[in-house]
């Protein structure tokens, strides 16, 4: 019997790899994962959620992508065991609250934007400089990155920590994209999506020297209207106990109307995932749900926070840019959900039926309307809360009085001379005016 072992070598390409990688995720994606990382660098650094004197700074050209950052920085070690991987080691110590999840984002990224890529990074005590030309790396047998320098010191030596990462001979669909003032105007508006709450806690996004701003997240209330609020923390995925808790924060009540800002907003480790989301993942329009969003629900806000040490609990898609609707915890909250927002559409209803009814003339003022004027706007943290919406006083609305049609003809030379005597336009009127000309003289 011959013992001699055969074996096939199985190891993908680096061509291959590469165009698996890269050929689903679009170039703003890419991106935006570039920037994840900044944003957990600031996460390690700032336990206490400040991030004022934190920045991250993109430049961009036909020629080059940059971004920089003064947010701790990688260490040696952390470049060679777990940083430049292509995957999250099992023993990478994990950052509470990342948003980081696979540790695929940064590769990623390189491959997507360019064939030539270079990273410098400083922390207190180490410093190193990765520089490489894609299309040279993927003639080596080995995959490995190799350091083209590399400082470590015994006490700290650096004040200024931080990452630069500059990517050059961009693919020409990249240098065709960057050059456009659309692309840009996208790439900010998926940032200020992605970062909002960041950027509210001092943290500083720019794009060519453009900042960032924070989209408002706001309540309008009052004594009589508060923001209804569900908090809970979540300790099984599925059947499983986890050592990491997922805690919620269910937000909603109302504010400005907006047809296009009305809905809900879900946030996973401070990182939105879903903006103004009017669709079924969160309701709208379902069975066991409520309503199809419309114009007299744009008043509506509903804001969702899931946190955890581990992000691989939350209920977010692996691009970041929506709700995984099949995660367990998703499935626990979404009855809370629904709870919260009809409540709040039963409100706008009964408001939009008094102000219909004051334009027709059956009431004399609307209070439900009223309560809403006297509202004054607050911060989603700031606002009042209750365990629940409370509908504020309504107006005394009388019944509808039944009504019947009533159908005749005549000549047509005839309405139009009823029509002329009477100064009537449509026949309509001829018939609703000699109705109520008999009534008030003959009845």
């Amino acid at each position: 019997m011959n013992d001699n072992r055969r074996v096939i070598n199985a190891k993908p390409t680096k061509e291959l790899f590469i165009y698996m990688l890269v050929r689903d995720i679009p170039l703003i994606r890419a991106i935006v994962d570039l920037v994840d990382n900044s944003v957990d660098g600031a996460t390690r650094l700032q336990s206490n959620e400040n991030y004022e004197g934190l920045w991250i700074k993109i430049f961009t050209s036909k020629d080059f992508f940059r971004i920089e950052d003064n947010c701790g920085g990688i260490t040696v070690k952390d470049a060679e065991e777990y940083a430049f991987k292509f995957g999250r080691a099992n023993d990478a110590e994990a950052t509470p609250k990342s948003i980081g999840r696979f540790g695929i984002g940064m590769k990623r990224a390189f491959f997507k934007i360019g064939q030539k890529f270079k990273v410098e990074s400083t922390t207190h005590n180490s410093e190193f400089l990765i520089s490489e030309d894609v299309e040279e790396w993927k003639k080596k047998d080995e995959w490995t990155f190799e350091f083209s320098q590399i400082q470590e010191y015994d006490n700290n030596k650096s004040s200024e920590t931080g990452t630069k990462i500059l990517i050059e001979k961009l693919h020409e669909s990249v240098s065709e994209d960057l050059r456009l003032d659309n692309f840009l105007s996208q790439l900010k508006q998926e940032l200020t999506i992605a970062y909002t709450l960041k950027l509210k806690k001092g943290l500083s996004i720019s794009i060519n020297n453009e900042m960032i701003r924070p989209t408002s997240l706001n309540f309008r209330t009052s004594d009589k209207i508060k923001v209804a609020k569900f908090e809970k923390e979540y300790k099984y995925f599925g059947s499983h106990e986890i050592d990491t808790p997922v805690h919620v924060s269910l937000y909603a009540g109302v504010s400005d109307r907006n047809l296009n800002e009305g809905g809900w907003y879900v946030f996973c480790n401070e990182r939105m995932v879903l903006e103004a989301d009017q669709t079924e993942i969160t309701g709208w329009g379902t069975k066991n749900g409520f309503p199809k969003y419309h114009a007299d629900f744009a008043f509506f806000r509903g804001y969702a926070f899931f946190e955890s040490n581990d992000a691989a609990y939350l209920p977010w898609t692996t691009t970041k840019t929506g709700i995984d609707y099949d995660s367990p915890i998703y499935k626990s909250i979404k009855q809370e959900i629904y709870k919260l927002t009809a409540s709040i559409l039963i409100f706008l209803r009964k408001m939009a039926e008094e102000k219909s009814r004051v334009e027709r003339g059956e009431i004399s003022e609307s209070l439900l309307e009223q309560a809403y004027d006297q509202t004054s706007v607050h911060s989603i943290f700031e606002a009042d809360t209750s365990t629940t919406f409370e509908i504020p006083e309504q107006s005394e609305i009388p019944p509808r009085q039944r009504r019947a049609n009533i159908q005749y003809s005549k000549p047509i030379e005839e309405i139009e001379l009823v029509k002329e005597l009477l100064n009537l336009s449509s026949n309509k009127d001829v018939g609703e005016t000699t109705f109520d000309y008999y009534l008030n003289n003959e009845g």
